[in-house]
Order: structure tokens, then C-alpha cells, then sequence
């Protein structure tokens, strides 16, 4: 296994310090990452930042090791030529791929498709967002993207519920962030209905949370101590004789929340989800056009 297959794997198990090890083998400059991670990690440790700003964080590095990766150029020579080619390919934009006239075609559709997607996601993932968004509009799929789509005055719920209902296609981005979004959970619990009436659900990842229990018991602790902190602020603002409305809604979000992870996660394990996490983008987003052609 090369060097740049090897960091993909570690960092798709979790085990960004020995990717970051192995990526300072092909740059030099994996050595700010390590440095962001070490001080991110002691502040952890110390209990400077909580739980959910380590994993943004670490997720923010993965996906810098990845792109940093792509971009090095690999120092020693292949054990086996075949994997050349490949490697090659991986670092060239989707559009300067060399290929046959004939597959070219096929992986596009054209414009009379009229094919609409909407895209569900975290807006802490709005790069992966974009990054899907760009690759359908490349090849002639129009996708729509809850608040950027949304026209003043316009309910942000009622959109979503219309944009989950006109679209022919739903593309949910999995991640640790969109499991811990209450809000992404009601557009999964839709998407999944959907799925099965009159339109077509396509989850993709870009990590591996949701296949990850250690993930499920660090979630859902995270989760009691914000019931416990709105729960709080109830209370708090029942003794200054204040509204209680907001802090009640908070609450019933994050009860709701914590009652549909684990059917989430149970869902996501009984379906295809595409794997479209760093250097595997290219290759997830073909099934994903895949499955829009023929579905």
C-alpha cells in the first residue's frame, strides 16, 4: 500500500496523529497541521474547548491533511505500477481526467434531464456542501440548498418541507456534525419517507461517525448536558418571572434529538451510504450520478 493510501486509511479510522505522521514523509508542511493538532488536543485534554469544537476541529485537520496530500507529490517509487495510474488520476480536477470519449459521456447528463436535487446538510460542513454542489452542476444537475435558496420572509421550515417534496432527489451529507443538528435529523426522518413514496434518498459521508459507536455514547452524553443546561435556564428564568418559551423549545429540540440518533444511525447502517470523504470524493460522487441516472 503506498503512502498516500495508507494516510486515507488512518484517517478514515479516526487516527489523525499517525496520518499527520506519515503525511510529513510527503510535505513538509504537515508539520503546522501536527503542531494545530498537538495544541488542539492539550486544550482537550485540559479542558479548554469541549467535546464539540475537538471533533470540528479534527475534522477541519483531516480534511487539510487530505487536501495537502492530494497536492504532494509522492517521494518514493510505486511497488506496483498499476497503482500509478491511479494516483495520477486522484490529483487532476474531475474535468481533466483523461478518459474515453464514450465514458465521458455516460458519467454526464444532459440538460433535457432536468434532474433537481436538494441537498441536506451542517452548515459547519458547508465546504463539502459546495464541493457536492459544484461536481452536480458539472454535470448538469440543479441543486437546491436550504438557506442560500431561501427568499426573505419566506419559513425556513416550510421550506425545507417544500424542498424535500419537489426535488426528485434528497442528498443527505453524513457527519458527526449533521448527527449532533436536530435540524438535520428532521430532514433525515423525511428523506427516509421519501425514499420510500416518490423520490429518491442518496446518503453520502464524509466521515465516519455514524458507523462509529464510540461516537453514539460521546453524542449522547454531549446531549444530556445541553438538557441540563436548558433545563437550567428554565428555571433561571422562571425565578426572574421571564418567558420560558425558548429555553422549553430548546429543550423538547434536544429530547427529540437525542430520541432519533440512535434510529438514525440504526437506519443509516441498513442502507448504501457513499463514502465521499477525502480522496474517495471522486469515486463517491460517480455512484451518486450512477444512482440519479438510473434510479
Amino acid at each position: 500500500m503506498d503512502t498516500k493510501a495508507q494516510i486515507q486509511d488512518l484517517i478514515s479510522l479516526g487516527k489523525t496523529e499517525e496520518a499527520l505522521e506519515l503525511l510529513e514523509q510527503l510535505t513538509t508542511d504537515a508539520i503546522l497541521l501536527q503542531s494545530r493538532y498537538n495544541g488542539a488536543k492539550r486544550q482537550y485534554s485540559m479542558g479548554m474547548i469541549d467535546f464539540s469544537e475537538w471533533s470540528r476541529t479534527q475534522a477541519q485537520i483531516n480534511y487539510a491533511a487530505l487536501e495537502m496530500m492530494n497536492s504532494a507529490k509522492i517521494k518514493t517509487s510505486q511497488p506496483n505500477d498499476k497503482q500509478m495510474p491511479m494516483v495520477d488520476n486522484s490529483e487532476k480536477p474531475a474535468n481533466q481526467v483523461d478518459k474515453p470519449k464514450k465514458e465521458s459521456n455516460r458519467d454526464s447528463l444532459s440538460p433535457a434531464d432536468n434532474r433537481k436535487v436538494f441537498i441536506s446538510y451542517s452548515h459547519l460542513d458547508s465546504f463539502a456542501m459546495k464541493a457536492v454542489k459544484e461536481y452536480l452542476a458539472k454535470k448538469k444537475i440543479k441543486a437546491t440548498i436550504d438557506l442560500n435558496d431561501l427568499s426573505a420572509g419566506e419559513s425556513i421550515q416550510g421550506f425545507i418541507d417544500q424542498a424535500l417534496k419537489n426535488n426528485d432527489f434528497v442528498i443527505s451529507i453524513i457527519s458527526q456534525n449533521s448527527l449532533r443538528s436536530g435540524w438535520v435529523s428532521k430532514e433525515l426522518v423525511v428523506a427516509k419517507y421519501l425514499n420510500k413514496t416518490n423520490s429518491n434518498w442518496i446518503p453520502v459521508s464524509i466521515d465516519n461517525a455514524w458507523s462509529n459507536n464510540k461516537f453514539f455514547f460521546e453524542a449522547n452524553t454531549e446531549i444530556d448536558k445541553k438538557i441540563a443546561e436548558a433545563r437550567t435556564q428554565i428555571s433561571d428564568a422562571i425565578k426572574g418571572n421571564l418567558d420560558i418559551s425558548p429555553f422549553i423549545d430548546e429543550e423538547k429540540r434536544l429530547q427529540e434529538l437525542k430520541a432519533n440518533l440512535g434510529t438514525t444511525i440504526s437506519d443509516l447502517k441498513k442502507v448504501l451510504v457513499i463514502d465521499i470523504s477525502g480522496q474517495l470524493f471522486e469515486i463517491g460522487m460517480k455512484k451518486v450520478i450512477d444512482k440519479i441516472k438510473t434510479a
